[in-house]
Protein backbone atom coordinates (compact mmCIF):
# COMPACT_ATOMS: atom_id res chain seq x y z
CA UNK A 1 0.00 0.00 0.00
CA UNK A 2 1.24 3.49 -0.80
CA UNK A 3 -1.10 5.39 1.53
CA UNK A 4 0.18 7.04 4.72
CA UNK A 5 -1.79 9.04 7.25
CA UNK A 6 0.50 11.53 8.99
CA UNK A 7 -0.53 11.91 12.63
CA UNK A 8 0.90 15.10 14.12
CA UNK A 9 -0.12 18.20 16.06
CA UNK A 10 -0.14 21.77 14.82
CA UNK A 11 3.03 22.69 16.76
CA UNK A 12 5.00 20.18 14.67
CA UNK A 13 3.69 21.52 11.37
CA UNK A 14 7.13 22.35 9.93
CA UNK A 15 8.60 18.90 10.65
CA UNK A 16 5.44 17.18 9.41
CA UNK A 17 5.50 19.17 6.15
CA UNK A 18 9.14 18.24 5.56
CA UNK A 19 8.49 14.54 6.17
CA UNK A 20 5.37 14.67 3.97
CA UNK A 21 7.40 16.15 1.11
CA UNK A 22 10.09 13.48 1.42
CA UNK A 23 7.52 10.67 1.43
CA UNK A 24 5.76 12.07 -1.63
CA UNK A 25 9.10 12.11 -3.46
CA UNK A 26 9.26 8.38 -2.81
CA UNK A 27 5.86 7.74 -4.33
CA UNK A 28 3.63 7.80 -1.27
CA UNK A 29 0.27 9.52 -1.01
CA UNK A 30 0.19 11.34 2.34
CA UNK A 31 -2.90 12.52 4.20
CA UNK A 32 -2.51 15.04 7.02
CA UNK A 33 -4.68 15.59 10.11
CA UNK A 34 -6.75 18.73 9.73
CA UNK A 35 -9.48 18.15 12.32
CA UNK A 36 -9.38 20.58 15.20
CA UNK A 37 -10.88 18.45 17.97
CA UNK A 38 -10.29 14.83 16.89
CA UNK A 39 -8.21 12.69 14.57
CA UNK A 40 -10.00 10.80 11.78
CA UNK A 41 -9.95 7.00 11.70
CA UNK A 42 -7.72 5.09 9.34
CA UNK A 43 -8.90 4.36 5.84
CA UNK A 44 -8.65 0.88 4.32
CA UNK A 45 -5.06 -0.06 3.38
CA UNK A 46 -3.67 3.07 5.04
CA UNK A 47 -0.60 3.12 7.31
CA UNK A 48 -0.48 5.58 10.20
CA UNK A 49 2.78 7.46 10.79
CA UNK A 50 2.63 9.02 14.27
CA UNK A 51 5.09 11.84 14.99
CA UNK A 52 5.68 11.94 18.75
CA UNK A 53 7.26 14.96 20.42
CA UNK A 54 7.17 17.13 23.51
CA UNK A 55 4.58 19.26 21.74
CA UNK A 56 2.26 16.26 21.70
CA UNK A 57 3.20 15.23 25.24
CA UNK A 58 2.02 18.53 26.69
CA UNK A 59 -0.81 19.10 24.25
CA UNK A 60 -4.51 18.87 25.08
CA UNK A 61 -4.72 16.38 22.22
CA UNK A 62 -2.24 13.99 23.84
CA UNK A 63 -4.83 11.39 24.88
CA UNK A 64 -6.60 11.53 21.50
CA UNK A 65 -3.24 11.27 19.71
CA UNK A 66 -2.26 8.21 21.76
CA UNK A 67 -5.66 6.57 21.26
CA UNK A 68 -5.48 7.13 17.51
CA UNK A 69 -1.99 5.61 17.41
CA UNK A 70 -3.10 2.60 19.49
CA UNK A 71 -5.99 2.13 17.09
CA UNK A 72 -3.50 1.77 14.23
CA UNK A 73 -1.34 -0.52 16.38
CA UNK A 74 -4.25 -2.92 16.95
CA UNK A 75 -4.55 -3.18 13.16
CA UNK A 76 -0.75 -3.61 12.89
CA UNK A 77 -0.49 -0.55 10.66
CA UNK A 78 1.44 1.86 12.91
CA UNK A 79 4.85 3.46 12.39
CA UNK A 80 5.99 5.54 15.37
CA UNK A 81 8.66 8.23 14.94
CA UNK A 82 10.19 10.57 17.52
CA UNK A 83 10.92 14.20 16.67
CA UNK A 84 12.74 14.82 19.98
CA UNK A 85 13.65 13.03 23.22
CA UNK A 86 10.19 13.15 24.82
CA UNK A 87 9.21 10.01 26.70
CA UNK A 88 6.85 7.83 24.68
CA UNK A 89 3.27 7.80 25.99
CA UNK A 90 1.76 5.04 28.10
CA UNK A 91 0.40 2.42 25.74
CA UNK A 92 3.18 3.02 23.21
CA UNK A 93 6.19 2.94 25.51
CA UNK A 94 7.33 -0.50 24.31
CA UNK A 95 6.83 0.23 20.60
CA UNK A 96 10.02 0.65 18.57
CA UNK A 97 10.22 4.24 17.30
CA UNK A 98 12.19 5.64 14.37
CA UNK A 99 14.57 8.38 15.50
CA UNK A 100 13.98 11.69 13.68
CA UNK A 101 15.39 13.90 16.41
CA UNK A 102 18.34 15.13 14.31
CA UNK A 103 16.70 17.30 11.65
CA UNK A 104 19.60 17.25 9.10
CA UNK A 105 19.49 13.43 9.08
CA UNK A 106 15.76 13.14 8.46
CA UNK A 107 16.30 12.09 4.85
CA UNK A 108 17.86 8.87 6.11
CA UNK A 109 15.13 8.57 8.71
CA UNK A 110 12.45 8.76 6.04
CA UNK A 111 14.08 5.81 4.29
CA UNK A 112 13.57 3.87 7.52
CA UNK A 113 9.89 4.87 7.40
CA UNK A 114 9.67 3.57 3.84
CA UNK A 115 11.30 0.29 4.88
CA UNK A 116 8.88 -0.04 7.80
CA UNK A 117 5.91 0.62 5.49
CA UNK A 118 7.14 -2.03 3.08
CA UNK A 119 7.48 -4.47 5.98
CA UNK A 120 3.88 -3.81 7.01
CA UNK A 121 2.79 -4.36 3.41
CA UNK A 122 4.52 -7.74 3.28
CA UNK A 123 3.11 -8.81 6.63
CA UNK A 124 -0.47 -7.91 5.77
CA UNK A 125 -0.21 -9.44 2.31
CA UNK A 126 1.09 -12.71 3.78
CA UNK A 127 -1.77 -12.79 6.27
CA UNK A 128 -4.32 -12.12 3.54
CA UNK A 129 -2.99 -15.11 1.60
CA UNK A 130 -3.04 -17.35 4.68
CA UNK A 131 -6.55 -16.29 5.71
CA UNK A 132 -9.26 -18.88 4.90
CA UNK A 133 -11.63 -17.81 2.12
CA UNK A 134 -14.92 -16.35 3.22
CA UNK A 135 -17.92 -18.63 2.60
CA UNK A 136 -20.08 -17.68 -0.35
CA UNK A 137 -23.41 -16.19 0.66
CA UNK A 138 -26.28 -16.97 -1.73
CA UNK A 139 -27.84 -13.98 -3.44
CA UNK A 140 -31.38 -13.19 -2.51
CA UNK A 141 -32.38 -13.42 -6.17
CA UNK A 142 -30.56 -16.69 -6.85
CA UNK A 143 -32.59 -19.86 -7.47
CA UNK A 144 -33.37 -21.68 -4.25
CA UNK A 145 -32.56 -18.69 -2.03
CA UNK A 146 -35.20 -17.10 0.14
CA UNK A 147 -35.55 -15.15 3.36
CA UNK A 148 -36.68 -18.28 5.18
CA UNK A 149 -34.57 -21.39 5.38
CA UNK A 150 -35.37 -24.14 2.87
CA UNK A 151 -36.24 -27.50 4.44
CA UNK A 152 -33.56 -30.20 4.18
CA UNK A 153 -35.83 -32.44 2.09
CA UNK A 154 -39.24 -32.42 0.48
CA UNK A 155 -41.01 -29.78 -1.56
CA UNK A 156 -41.10 -26.14 -0.66
CA UNK A 157 -44.29 -25.15 1.19
CA UNK A 158 -46.79 -23.06 -0.71
CA UNK A 159 -46.91 -19.34 -0.18
CA UNK A 160 -49.14 -18.36 2.68
CA UNK A 161 -50.63 -15.52 0.64
CA UNK A 162 -52.31 -17.87 -1.92
CA UNK A 163 -55.14 -20.31 -1.12
CA UNK A 164 -54.60 -23.94 -2.27
CA UNK A 165 -56.95 -26.48 -3.99
CA UNK A 166 -57.81 -30.02 -2.84
CA UNK A 167 -58.81 -32.32 -5.74
CA UNK A 168 -59.96 -35.19 -3.52
CA UNK A 169 -62.47 -33.00 -1.71
CA UNK A 170 -63.69 -31.57 -5.06
CA UNK A 171 -64.44 -35.00 -6.56
CA UNK A 172 -66.36 -36.20 -3.52
CA UNK A 173 -68.40 -32.99 -3.24
CA UNK A 174 -69.12 -33.00 -7.01
CA UNK A 175 -70.46 -36.55 -7.02
CA UNK A 176 -72.66 -35.87 -4.00
CA UNK A 177 -74.03 -32.65 -5.51
CA UNK A 178 -74.72 -34.23 -8.89
CA UNK A 179 -76.48 -37.22 -7.34
CA UNK A 180 -78.59 -35.02 -5.12
CA UNK A 181 -79.65 -32.79 -7.99
CA UNK A 182 -80.52 -35.74 -10.25
CA UNK A 183 -82.61 -37.38 -7.50
CA UNK A 184 -84.46 -34.13 -6.90
CA UNK A 185 -85.12 -33.77 -10.65
CA UNK A 186 -86.54 -37.27 -11.07
CA UNK A 187 -88.84 -36.79 -8.09
CA UNK A 188 -90.12 -33.28 -8.81
CA UNK A 189 -90.01 -33.15 -12.61
CA UNK A 190 -90.94 -36.59 -13.96
CA UNK A 191 -91.79 -35.17 -17.40
CA UNK A 192 -88.39 -33.46 -17.91
CA UNK A 193 -86.04 -35.00 -20.51
CA UNK A 194 -83.38 -37.29 -19.04
CA UNK A 195 -80.57 -35.59 -21.00
CA UNK A 196 -81.37 -32.13 -19.58
CA UNK A 197 -81.52 -33.49 -16.04
CA UNK A 198 -78.17 -35.23 -16.46
CA UNK A 199 -76.54 -32.09 -17.94
CA UNK A 200 -77.87 -29.89 -15.14
CA UNK A 201 -76.68 -32.40 -12.53
CA UNK A 202 -73.18 -32.40 -14.05
CA UNK A 203 -72.95 -28.59 -14.12
CA UNK A 204 -74.08 -28.24 -10.53
CA UNK A 205 -71.70 -31.02 -9.52
CA UNK A 206 -68.75 -29.19 -11.09
CA UNK A 207 -69.66 -25.89 -9.39
CA UNK A 208 -70.15 -27.53 -6.00
CA UNK A 209 -66.95 -29.58 -6.36
CA UNK A 210 -64.85 -26.53 -7.28
CA UNK A 211 -66.15 -24.57 -4.30
CA UNK A 212 -65.58 -27.48 -1.91
CA UNK A 213 -62.04 -28.09 -3.24
CA UNK A 214 -61.13 -24.40 -2.89
CA UNK A 215 -62.32 -24.24 0.74
CA UNK A 216 -60.79 -27.59 1.71
CA UNK A 217 -57.45 -26.73 0.06
CA UNK A 218 -57.12 -23.52 2.07
CA UNK A 219 -57.82 -25.37 5.32
CA UNK A 220 -55.25 -28.03 4.45
CA UNK A 221 -52.61 -25.41 3.69
CA UNK A 222 -53.20 -23.67 7.03
CA UNK A 223 -52.70 -26.97 8.83
CA UNK A 224 -49.48 -27.72 6.89
CA UNK A 225 -48.02 -24.24 7.56
CA UNK A 226 -48.74 -24.39 11.29
CA UNK A 227 -45.49 -26.30 12.15
CA UNK A 228 -43.39 -23.76 10.21
CA UNK A 229 -44.91 -20.89 12.19
CA UNK A 230 -44.41 -22.83 15.39
CA UNK A 231 -40.73 -23.28 14.56
CA UNK A 232 -40.31 -19.61 13.73
CA UNK A 233 -42.03 -18.40 16.88
CA UNK A 234 -39.77 -17.96 19.91
CA UNK A 235 -40.03 -20.51 22.65
CA UNK A 236 -42.25 -19.38 25.48
CA UNK A 237 -40.33 -18.17 28.46
CA UNK A 238 -40.52 -20.07 31.68
CA UNK A 239 -42.97 -18.67 34.19
CA UNK A 240 -41.46 -16.30 36.65
CA UNK A 241 -40.71 -17.77 40.03
CA UNK A 242 -42.83 -16.66 42.91
CA UNK A 243 -41.43 -13.90 45.05
CA UNK A 244 -39.21 -15.18 47.83
CA UNK A 245 -38.29 -18.48 46.14
CA UNK A 246 -34.67 -19.24 45.26
CA UNK A 247 -33.79 -19.93 41.63
CA UNK A 248 -33.52 -23.65 41.05
CA UNK A 249 -30.43 -25.32 39.65
CA UNK A 250 -32.26 -26.24 36.45
CA UNK A 251 -33.23 -22.60 35.87
CA UNK A 252 -29.61 -21.52 36.28
CA UNK A 253 -28.45 -24.13 33.77
CA UNK A 254 -31.14 -23.02 31.32
CA UNK A 255 -29.81 -19.47 31.48
CA UNK A 256 -26.53 -20.67 29.92
CA UNK A 257 -22.90 -20.31 31.08
CA UNK A 258 -21.67 -17.04 32.59
CA UNK A 259 -20.57 -14.43 30.10
CA UNK A 260 -16.81 -14.40 29.46
CA UNK A 261 -14.67 -11.98 31.46
CA UNK A 262 -11.42 -10.44 30.22
CA UNK A 263 -8.97 -9.72 33.05
CA UNK A 264 -6.49 -6.92 32.43
CA UNK A 265 -3.67 -6.69 34.95
CA UNK A 266 0.05 -6.22 35.54
CA UNK A 267 2.06 -9.40 35.97
CA UNK A 268 3.59 -7.87 39.08
CA UNK A 269 0.14 -8.22 40.67
CA UNK A 270 -0.05 -11.90 39.82
CA UNK A 271 0.12 -12.97 43.47
CA UNK A 272 -3.25 -11.24 44.04
CA UNK A 273 -4.86 -11.69 40.63
CA UNK A 274 -4.20 -15.38 39.98
CA UNK A 275 -6.00 -16.65 43.11
CA UNK A 276 -8.99 -14.44 42.22
CA UNK A 277 -9.07 -15.86 38.70
CA UNK A 278 -8.83 -19.41 40.08
CA UNK A 279 -11.85 -18.75 42.35
CA UNK A 280 -13.84 -17.36 39.42
CA UNK A 281 -13.05 -20.33 37.21
CA UNK A 282 -13.88 -22.78 40.01
CA UNK A 283 -17.34 -21.21 40.23
CA UNK A 284 -17.91 -21.77 36.49
CA UNK A 285 -16.99 -18.29 35.27
CA UNK A 286 -15.37 -18.14 31.81
CA UNK A 287 -12.21 -16.03 32.22
CA UNK A 288 -9.62 -14.91 29.65
CA UNK A 289 -6.31 -13.77 31.09
CA UNK A 290 -2.97 -13.20 29.36
CA UNK A 291 -0.35 -15.07 31.38
CA UNK A 292 2.36 -14.61 28.73
CA UNK A 293 2.34 -10.79 28.61
CA UNK A 294 2.08 -10.53 24.85
CA UNK A 295 3.96 -7.67 23.22
CA UNK A 296 3.42 -5.96 19.85
CA UNK A 297 4.97 -8.07 17.12
CA UNK A 298 4.05 -11.37 18.82
CA UNK A 299 0.49 -11.64 17.45
CA UNK A 300 -0.56 -9.28 20.24
CA UNK A 301 -3.19 -7.55 18.15
CA UNK A 302 -4.88 -10.70 16.92
CA UNK A 303 -5.08 -12.50 20.26
CA UNK A 304 -5.81 -9.61 22.62
CA UNK A 305 -8.27 -7.76 20.37
CA UNK A 306 -10.25 -10.92 19.61
CA UNK A 307 -10.32 -11.89 23.29
CA UNK A 308 -11.67 -8.48 24.31
CA UNK A 309 -14.21 -8.45 21.48
CA UNK A 310 -15.39 -11.89 22.55
CA UNK A 311 -15.86 -10.89 26.18
CA UNK A 312 -18.83 -9.37 27.93
CA UNK A 313 -17.06 -7.70 30.87
CA UNK A 314 -13.62 -6.10 30.97
CA UNK A 315 -12.25 -6.47 34.49
CA UNK A 316 -9.39 -4.02 35.11
CA UNK A 317 -7.16 -4.83 38.08
CA UNK A 318 -6.00 -1.34 39.10
CA UNK A 319 -2.70 -0.81 40.91
CA UNK A 320 0.45 1.28 40.73
CA UNK A 321 2.02 -1.29 38.39
CA UNK A 322 -1.08 -1.62 36.20
CA UNK A 323 -1.29 2.14 35.70
CA UNK A 324 2.30 2.10 34.40
CA UNK A 325 1.76 -0.82 32.01
CA UNK A 326 1.68 -0.28 28.26
CA UNK A 327 -0.28 -3.50 27.74
CA UNK A 328 -2.95 -2.51 30.27
CA UNK A 329 -3.31 0.95 28.72
CA UNK A 330 -3.82 -0.57 25.26
CA UNK A 331 -6.32 -3.10 26.55
CA UNK A 332 -8.38 -0.40 28.26
CA UNK A 333 -8.55 1.55 25.01
CA UNK A 334 -9.67 -1.53 23.04
CA UNK A 335 -12.36 -2.36 25.64
CA UNK A 336 -13.72 1.18 25.42
CA UNK A 337 -13.59 1.10 21.62
CA UNK A 338 -15.75 -2.03 21.49
CA UNK A 339 -18.11 -0.77 24.23
CA UNK A 340 -17.42 -3.56 26.69
CA UNK A 341 -18.69 -3.34 30.25
CA UNK A 342 -15.79 -1.92 32.30
CA UNK A 343 -15.33 -3.04 35.90
CA UNK A 344 -12.36 -1.29 37.57
CA UNK A 345 -11.13 -3.25 40.61
CA UNK A 346 -8.89 -1.36 43.00
CA UNK A 347 -6.09 -3.52 44.43
CA UNK A 348 -4.28 -0.67 46.20
CA UNK A 349 -4.65 3.04 46.79
CA UNK A 350 -2.84 4.13 43.62
CA UNK A 351 -3.97 7.44 42.15
CA UNK A 352 -5.59 7.06 38.75
CA UNK A 353 -3.58 8.78 35.94
CA UNK A 354 -5.34 11.14 33.56
CA UNK A 355 -5.17 8.77 30.58
CA UNK A 356 -6.98 6.08 32.60
CA UNK A 357 -9.40 8.59 34.11
CA UNK A 358 -10.42 9.45 30.53
CA UNK A 359 -12.03 5.97 30.30
CA UNK A 360 -12.95 5.20 33.92
CA UNK A 361 -14.21 8.46 35.41
CA UNK A 362 -17.89 7.47 35.25
CA UNK A 363 -17.48 3.79 36.13
CA UNK A 364 -18.52 2.12 39.36
CA UNK A 365 -15.40 0.95 41.19
CA UNK A 366 -14.93 -2.20 43.25
CA UNK A 367 -12.50 -1.49 46.09
CA UNK A 368 -10.66 -4.63 47.26
CA UNK A 369 -7.61 -2.83 48.63
CA UNK A 370 -8.47 -3.58 52.28
CA UNK A 371 -10.23 -6.95 51.84
CA UNK A 372 -8.69 -10.33 52.64
CA UNK A 373 -8.33 -13.10 50.04
CA UNK A 374 -11.64 -14.82 50.79
CA UNK A 375 -13.63 -11.59 50.85
CA UNK A 376 -12.01 -10.42 47.61
CA UNK A 377 -13.25 -13.45 45.71
CA UNK A 378 -16.78 -13.20 47.11
CA UNK A 379 -17.09 -9.49 46.36
CA UNK A 380 -15.68 -9.88 42.84
CA UNK A 381 -18.13 -12.69 42.05
CA UNK A 382 -21.01 -10.55 43.30
CA UNK A 383 -19.88 -7.57 41.20
CA UNK A 384 -19.62 -9.68 38.05
CA UNK A 385 -23.07 -11.17 38.66
CA UNK A 386 -24.73 -7.75 38.66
Amino acid sequence: MRLIYLLAVDADHAAAAEIESLLKQRGYFVRRAEERYAFPPARPNEITLALWSQSVQFSQKQIMFTNRAIDALTEERLILARLDNAFQPRGLGDVDAIDLTFAPARVAGVWKIVEAAQGIDRLLEARRKDAPPEPDTPRSDAPGSSETERPASGPMPKRTGARGFSSSHAIIAGIVAAGAFASFGFLSLPAAPTILLGLAAAIWGIVAGALAGFIAGGAEQRRSSAPVAARAAPAPSAPASREGEHTSENAMLAAGPPSPVFVSYSRQDGGVVYPLVAELEASGQDVWIDRDELQPGTHWAGRIVEAIRGSDTFCLMCSVEAFQSDNVRREVYIADKYKRKLLPVRLDSAEMPADFEYFLIDRQWLDLSSADETERALRLKAALAR
